[in-house]
């Protein structure tokens, strides 16, 4: 379904066409089944479903949320961000950059008749809210009770559980003292959101690549990443191949993608199971591949 989503967005030329910018470079760019094909056989995808992580219905419902932005469904693309956000919560940063997405869509179809940014903001706002708020009452009306709240969200927002992951979180809050906890929670959730408004007013015109690269922020960021979500970055990255021959350092970055995706599992292994590492061996290969999922960013 994610796959499908992604054809969706590419097929809708979102990224090389946008009522304020046309790239020279369209003629470049990749074709649907492409992009769904670097998703589908993406090696973090296979490993992905054998782990049946509940994350890829986060990733799904992002993808759909693009999609349907891209063709300017604002209710469609509200509700499948408020499911986003309904099982992962973090996909709510991706609002200020899915509004401007569906506005710049439907302003390119009817440049006259579009409405003011900040009415449709509104618009939008309000039905992610209310959308939001829906799932939310419809969960405590199903079990009575709102633990759910800190089981589901409370989870990815005091990070109780510091198993080792291939994120950056639970390494930092092991070696923290409680007494600095709160604050440095606070540091690292404001440092992850604070990239939604920046790309925002940086990508203006290519609203959709401001999207792309917020779900690259969510697979380096997040509290509990995972592979998943970095399989699905790399695969939105094929909406943009167009400009791929541009970059600088591709074979860099995925080579040490490679490097780290072997040594991660064998590193893990000394660690935890054969005694004959510690932490250390395992956090720096995991910040070794976050700094190359950060380099694919940024090129």
């Amino acid at each position: 379904m994610s796959a499908n989503a992604l054809n969706q967005i590419t097929t809708s030329d979102a990224a090389v066409a946008s009522s304020f910018f046309i790239s020279p470079r369209r003629d470049r760019n990749w074709t649907s089944t492409a992009v769904a094909a670097s998703y589908l056989f993406n090696p973090f995808t296979i490993l992905t479903c054998l782990g049946r992580p509940t994350s890829v219905f986060a990733t799904y419902f992002i993808t759909l949320a693009t999609a349907k932005a891209c063709h300017g469904a604002v209710i469609s693309s509200a509700l499948a961000l408020a499911l986003a956000t309904y099982t992962s919560l973090h996909p709510g940063l991706l609002l200020p950059a899915m509004i401007a997405l569906c506005h710049d869509q439907l302003l390119q179809k009817s440049p006259k008749n579009g409405a003011s940014m900040g009415a449709f903001a509104t618009k939008f706002v309000i039905a992610f809210a209310t959308f939001s708020a829906a799932l939310t009452g419809l969960s405590y009306f199903l079990l009575q009770d709102w633990s759910f709240l800190s089981s589901v969200y409370g989870t990815r927002l005091l990070l109780p559980d510091l198993t080792p992951n291939v994120g950056l979180w639970w390494y930092f809050f092991i070696e923290m003292f409680d007494s600095f906890r709160s604050f440095f929670l606070g540091v690292f959730w404001i440092h992850m959101a604070s990239y939604s408004p920046v790309l925002i007013m940086r990508l203006k015109k290519q609203p959709l690549a401001a999207v792309i690269l917020m779900c690259g922020i969510f697979a380096i960021f997040q509290p509990y990443a995972n592979i998943g979500d970095a399989g699905a970055f790399m695969a939105m990255l094929g909406i943009y191949g167009h400009v791929f021959d541009m970059t600088r350092y591709t074979f860099t970055a995925f080579s040490a993608i490679l490097y780290t995706t072997l040594l991660g599992p064998a590193f893990y292994y000394l660690w935890i199971y054969a005694g004959s590492g510690n932490a250390n061996f395992f956090y720096a290969i995991t910040l070794m591949f976050s700094m190359q999922s950060s380099e694919m960013s940024g090129r």
